[in-house]
C-alpha cells in the first residue's frame, strides 16, 4: 500500500515536472515574440528617424537632393552633414542585416528592407559613398551591397527617367 502511494506520489510529481516545462517553454515562446516585436518596433523607428528630416525640414531635403545629385558640389560642411547622414543609413542597414541574420528580423521584412538599399544604390553617389567608405562597416553588409551593385548592373542601363525618391532606410 506504501509502495503504491510512493508510485502515485512520483507519478503526480513527473506530472507537475512535466506541466511546469510546457507552461515554461510557452513564456519563453511568447517572451521571444515580444522580443521580436519589439526589436522590430525599434527598427521602424530608426527608419522613421531617418527619414523625418526629409519631410520635416524643407532645407534638409533641399540639401539631401543636391547631395545625392550632385556631392562634389558639397561645401566642407555640407560634406560633413552628407558623412554623418550616409553613416547613420547605411549603419541603420548594417543593424537590419545583422538582426535578419540573428533571427530578429523575418526574411520579408528584410527583403523590403534590401530593395529599399538596392533602390538607393541605384544613385551612383549612394553607390560611390559606400564604396569610398566600406571600410567603416562590417564586411557583411559589404558583400550585401556588392550583391546588390552586381544585380542593378546586371539588370542593365538604368532608365534615364528614373529619378531617386527619398525613401524609408
Amino acid at each position: 500500500m506504501l509502495e503504491a502511494l510512493g508510485n502515485i506520489g512520483e507519478f503526480v510529481g513527473a506530472i507537475g515536472v512535466v506541466i511546469s516545462l510546457v507552461y515554461l517553454a510557452r513564456q519563453m515562446i511568447q517572451n521571444t515574440v515580444s522580443v521580436r516585436a519589439a526589436s522590430f518596433n525599434s527598427m521602424v523607428q530608426n527608419s522613421i528617424r531617418l527619414l523625418e528630416h526629409a519631410f520635416r525640414d524643407s532645407e534638409f531635403a533641399s540639401f539631401l537632393n543636391q547631395a545625392q545629385s550632385d556631392p562634389a558640389s558639397l561645401t566642407p560642411a555640407e560634406r560633413l552633414r552628407w558623412d554623418a547622414y550616409m553613416t547613420a543609413v547605411y549603419r541603420h542597414f548594417g543593424n537590419l542585416q545583422y538582426s535578419h541574420r540573428v533571427g530578429a528580423l523575418d526574411r520579408q521584412m528584410w527583403e523590403a528592407y534590401r530593395a529599399t538599399l538596392k533602390e538607393h544604390l541605384r544613385t551612383p553617389s549612394w553607390a560611390m559613398w559606400f564604396q569610398e567608405n566600406r571600410h567603416i562597416f562590417s564586411s557583411a553588409l559589404g558583400e550585401q551591397v556588392d550583391q546588390a551593385l552586381a544585380e542593378i548592373t546586371a539588370e542593365g542601363p538604368p532608365d534615364p527617367h528614373h529619378e531617386h525618391r527619398v525613401s524609408a532606410p
